[in-house]
């Protein structure tokens, strides 16, 4: 590509804009409000299935050695959280994110 100079550029743009479109706007604004209407008039497991569903495992064929972490470490600590709260108001709160404004 030549500029009005007659120098040679690069066109580059950005990596994100090679990125297949995946959801509009107005697409991920409907879903949030899908998912917040099935918390709301779900159980737990029932909402669990509902967003689960169709999902399968992947095997990423990466482990580390002496990892002794589990991808369940923190469960329980919301609980633990919101228990403490009732007593006194616990900063950690403040810093907590409503599960239905994380990205799908």
């Amino acid at each position: 590509m030549k500029d009005s100079s007659g120098n040679t550029g690069i066109d580059r743009k950005p990596s994100i804009e090679t990125e297949p479109r995946t959801l509009s706007i107005d697409q991920i604004h409907y879903a949030r409000e899908e998912a917040l209407n099935v918390m709301r008039t779900s159980s737990i497991e029932q909402a669990t299935t509902i967003f689960t569903q169709g999902l399968e495992a992947v095997d990423c064929g990466v482990t580390r050695q002496n990892d002794t972490s589990s991808m369940d470490d923190d469960v329980g600590e919301e609980e633990l959280l919101l228990k403490n709260s009732k007593d006194v108001q616990a900063p950690e709160l403040m810093t907590m994110r409503d599960v239905a404004t994380a990205p799908f």
